[in-house]
């Protein structure tokens, strides 16, 4: 079965904003073994996640993992990124969609805040 992944992020007007979403989802591509992996945004940019999932379905992938780049699990993640999941689902029936989870309070984020910390203290 080919599956893909699309991180998805918030998007933003700002294109330096934009670049370091795309440099970090290429950065993930090269740690994960999946066929496909490729970037959405919620709102604000393009791709969004309709544009996302076509290209992978048109890519002749049958799953997709969706995994939101979210530290909190705010109204985002409750709500709008599963009412967006359940449209595209409908649209694309024969694909099998995956939901991860948010950042969260993870140690590898606290190590990260660590150093930024340093890097000014």
């Amino acid at each position: 079965m080919k599956t893909g992944v699309i991180i998805l992020g918030h998007g933003s007007r700002a294109r330096e904003a934009n670049l370091v979403f795309s440099k970090l989802v290429e950065m993930i591509e090269q740690k994960v073994e999946y066929d496909l992996v490729s970037r959405a945004s919620m709102e604000l940019a393009e791709p969004n996640l309709e544009q996302s999932v076509a290209d992978l379905v048109a890519q002749e992938v049958e799953k997709i993992v969706v995994v939101p780049l979210f530290l909190f699990p705010g109204i985002h993640m409750q709500e709008d990124i599963p009412c967006l999941i359940e449209e595209v689902s409908q649209q694309y029936q024969a694909v099998e969609f995956l939901l991860g989870d948010n950042i969260g309070a993870d140690e590898k984020v606290a190590e990260i805040m660590v150093d930024r910390i340093a890097e000014v203290g």
